[in-house]
């Protein structure tokens, strides 16, 4: 019989060539180099560029400001500000870091514990699935708590396996961390409890083994904010997210069975064809694990935004890869030569679909433009924030004087002040609602310049400020620049 491909040399290398390749060329493509958009101006005009590095921490205001992420981001910018070339991509960079080390890592801990195959299948899909395309190159904390998850469940693993003290140790450290870059992880960790527990039974929810791995989470999220227990409750209280709750599952769980429905089948075959039957107890706690999300998103009002659960993929994926490991042997032995290409084949070509028809997904699986995992605004070619600026301050005559401009929230304002600053222009040539401070009166101009999305945008505007007739002057694309008469 033929040995297996991956076993006549060395996995991991041909494993790391294949994903630093692919992500390289997602970055080469023009993806990291893409403008910033609202969450990611916001982080570094409100958060990470503060005079202070721990006001970070203490003015904790809005679910943006991702705290653990934003402080190491700073740390990282000044390192890199040290090297000429480095200071260039130094904004993207930290998170493409992650994305690789999140990578390796995941390689590293799951090579020991299934088969290559499972494995390959497992992170090549991750590495062409288009919500890693969009979160292994944003400036906010999604991959660093892709990555810190990742490590926890190992450490826990380790920890019920063997008792290792140091482990736990490493678990506080690592769901602190996690827990300091977005509160909503926690999700995470309790569904690494879950997926750790053999049964429901009390004597083992309530195991040496297994209860330090609830409890633990759970402190560092209260010793994490417990200094600034009034801004996060505060924050809680923010009414953000998305509309409906149906809406927001299919949008997440349809990212999901797209990205790895290669490895959903192998899960599939390895499940009804293991030998060993799971008890029913394990299967409904398994079930539970894959629900939180949905239970989450009918039961909150707005639903939450699909992007705070991307944090459980890394342990969706080990369950995942649990059970298409048992699928491996068989199809080996029915496949023993074809199977490997074949597999790599049918991953690439999946793969090719959604990487093809983004902006179709986008279409069909978000409503009212919310888009958190297929081609949201401003991976699409038409977001040129720089483009509008520019042709702010050409139609004005002057950046200093002249007429000013009235950003729409709804236009992604928060691009245009961010590159506005970039090129030196003064803040006050930008008129804005600021939360809890909306514009009562545009002033004394005759004339302003209003960027907002579409004439549907406008005509709100218009009525809101009682202008007297608007017209567009320029398309910059998802931006667009009227001119509106006041008076």
């Amino acid at each position: 019989m033929a040995e297996p491909l991956l076993k006549r040399q060395s996995f991991v290398t041909f494993a790391v060539c294949a994903i630093f390749t692919a992500v390289t060329g997602n970055i080469i493509l023009g993806i990291f180099f893409r403008p910033l958009w609202f969450d990611e101006a916001l982080t570094l005009m409100d958060f990470v560029m503060r005079p202070d590095l721990l006001d970070i921490y203490r003015q904790y205001n809005i679910p943006n400001d991702h705290i653990v992420y934003n402080i190491l981001l700073r740390l990282w910018i000044e390192g890199c500000n040290a090297v000429p070339f480095l200071a260039k991509i130094s904004l993207r960079s930290f998170t493409v870091a992650t994305a690789f080390a999140s990578l390796a890592l995941l390689i590293f801990f799951w090579k020991r514990r299934f088969k290559p195959e499972t494995v390959f299948t497992a992170c090549l899909c991750l590495i062409l699935s288009l919500p890693f395309t969009i979160y292994a190159t944003a400036v906010r904390g999604y991959m660093l708590s892709f990555l810190l998850i990742l490590v926890a469940l190992e450490a826990a693993l380790l920890y019920k396996e063997k008792g290792r003290p140091a482990m736990l140790i490493l678990f506080f450290f690592l769901s602190f961390l996690a827990c300091g870059v977005i509160p909503t992880n926690i999700i995470a960790f309790a569904a690494i409890y879950l997926f750790l527990l053999p049964s429901l039974k009390p004597k083992e929810i309530f195991s040496d083994r297994t209860i330090l791995l609830a409890i633990i989470p759970v402190a560092s999220l209260l010793l994490f904010y417990i200094p600034i227990f009034g801004k996060f409750m505060k924050v809680l209280s923010l009414k953000e997210g998305w509309s409906g709750g149906i809406d927001a599952s299919i949008h997440f769980y349809s990212a999901f069975i797209i990205s790895f429905l290669p490895l959903i089948i192998l899960t599939v075959l390895g499940k009804f064809s293991a030998k060993d039957k799971s008890a029913p107890l394990k299967n409904m706690i398994t079930l539970l694990i894959f629900l939180i999300p949905l239970i989450i998103f009918m039961l909150k009002s707005p639903s939450p935004f699909p992007r705070a659960f991307f944090c459980l993929w890394p342990v969706w994926l080990f369950i995942l890869c649990s059970y298409a490991d048992s699928a491996i042997p068989l199809l080996r032995e029915k496949y023993p030569g074809p199977f490997l290409p074949s597999l790599l084949c049918v991953c690439l070509l999946w793969a090719a679909l959604p990487l093809n028809f983004p902006v179709q997904l986008s279409n069909a699986l978000s409503k009212g433009g919310q888009d958190d995992f297929f081609k949201p605004y401003f991976m699409r070619s038409d977001f040129r924030p720089i483009e509008t600026v520019k042709k702010c301050v050409e139609i004005s005559g002057s950046s200093k004087v002249g007429r000013r401009v009235f950003l729409d929230f709804a236009a992604d304002y928060p691009s245009i002040f961010f590159y506005g600053r970039v090129m030196g222009i003064n803040d006050s040539f930008w008129v804005f609602d600021k939360p809890g401070r909306r514009v009562e009166t545009l002033g004394d101009d005759e004339k302003i310049l209003v960027i907002t999305r579409d004439d549907e945008g406008m005509v709100s505007i218009s009525k809101r400020f009682n202008m007297k007739s608007f017209e567009l002057v320029e398309d910059c694309g998802f931006q667009k620049i009227y001119e509106a008469k006041l008076r």
